[in-house]
């Protein structure tokens, strides 16, 4: 089948989303598909909304001759009109892969409505529809009325790191050692992804008994990273709180092995690859009640779940987890037997392909 995947920039961009597209095109290549990646610049709201009224992203198309088209729906703003065009020039099927919804993220009272209105009508648009989470298929019901088009679950899968197998004993010497509780962040450094709240409730803890690293991207919401620096300069945790910058690979594998605890307190979260990343090292979650995060941590068992913004709880359990160390290795036992029973990306990229071969005669 030749297929197609409209994304904006670089497919190699580090964010969960991007993997998952990767990791797609990646397994579709294997089985014999012809797969053509389309990408369209990117670049602020505004300016994808004219890309509707051009005919580049059009012409692209065109000129692949696919058999069907993916859309990674963060390029609605770029195609919610250009859909209808594609569908009467082009007629080839439209399926959305929807990792995030925007509608559904943090806008102004007087703006909320127009996110919504293009983010309907770009769904409105598709043929088809792979979701990532039950989370997102809920909010796609919620923002399509109940009119879904034909579409597929298909979570994403953890398993990055094949070539490391976890050894059990080291999770219980690591878990049971004396020191300083050893705190992972994996996530790029923007405000949605909560450091500023760990922050916070580190300052209401002894700094003896905490060690933190944060392995992402610094240059994506720049204001934001200088917060977060002068917050770390402030309450005098400099030796404390390691901003690594992007880290991939056996490097990250490496930070994986040698901590105790995952934080990532998002305000919103549509799936979490590193949540399920994590578990494969035996490694408990902190994460919170907002988006899809609740489908991999069952809270008191292999992690836990607190509301977003909400340091005092999140302090609460990091001393708890500090203290109590045999708590802290049965946590990350659970971990890492949920990890065992999460899908493979292999058993998640065949649901696609399935689906795409399936719905290509009905879309």
């Amino acid at each position: 089948m030749r297929i197609g995947l409209l994304v904006y920039g670089d497919m190699e961009t580090l964010s969960g989303g991007y993997l998952y597209n990767r990791k797609l095109v990646s397994y579709l290549r294997r089985h014999g598909d012809d797969v053509t990646i389309i990408s369209l610049p990117p670049r602020n709201y505004q300016r994808h909304l004219e890309d509707n009224f051009s005919n580049g992203c059009l012409q692209q198309i065109v000129a692949a001759d696919l058999d069907i088209l993916i859309q990674d729906a963060m390029v609605h703003p770029s195609v919610f009109l250009m859909n209808q065009r594609l569908s009467r020039q082009v007629k080839i099927p439209v399926v959305t892969l929807v990792h995030l919804l925007s509608t559904f993220d943090r806008h102004p009272w007087y703006s909320a409505w127009f996110y919504r209105a293009i983010e309907r009508r770009y769904l409105q648009s598709v043929a088809g529809m792979i979701v990532n989470s039950q989370t997102t298929l809920a909010q796609t019901r919620q923002l399509l009325h109940k009119q879904l088009p034909p579409h597929c679950l298909a979570v994403p899968a953890g398993n990055n790191f094949p070539e490391t197998s976890t050894d059990v004993d080291a999770i219980r010497q690591r878990a049971l050692a004396n020191g300083p509780l050893q705190i992972l962040v994996v996530g790029n450094v923007i405000r949605r992804k909560g450091l500023h709240v760990l922050i916070q409730a580190l300052r209401e803890l002894p700094t003896e008994d905490f060690q933190v690293t944060v392995a992402g991207r610094l240059d994506m919401e720049p204001e934001y990273v200088k917060q977060v620096q002068k917050s770390i300069r402030a309450a005098q945790l400099q030796e404390r709180v390691i901003l690594k910058g992007p880290v991939q690979g056996q490097s990250l594998a490496d930070l994986y092995q040698r901590h105790h605890l995952m934080v990532l307190p998002s305000a919103y979260e549509s799936y979490g690859i590193v949540y399920v990343e994590a578990q494969q090292f035996g490694i408990p979650v902190i994460g919170t009640t907002a988006g899809a995060a609740g489908e991999i941590i069952n809270h008191g068992d292999n992690g836990y779940l607190i509301t977003p913004e909400d340091p005092q709880a999140l302090a609460f359990l990091l001393q708890k987890l500090h203290d109590d160390r045999e708590l802290l290795l049965t946590m990350s036992r659970n971990a890492l037997a949920a990890y065992i029973r999460h899908p493979r990306w292999d058993q998640s990229c065949e649901i696609i392909r399935q689906y795409l071969y399936a719905g290509l005669d009905g879309v």
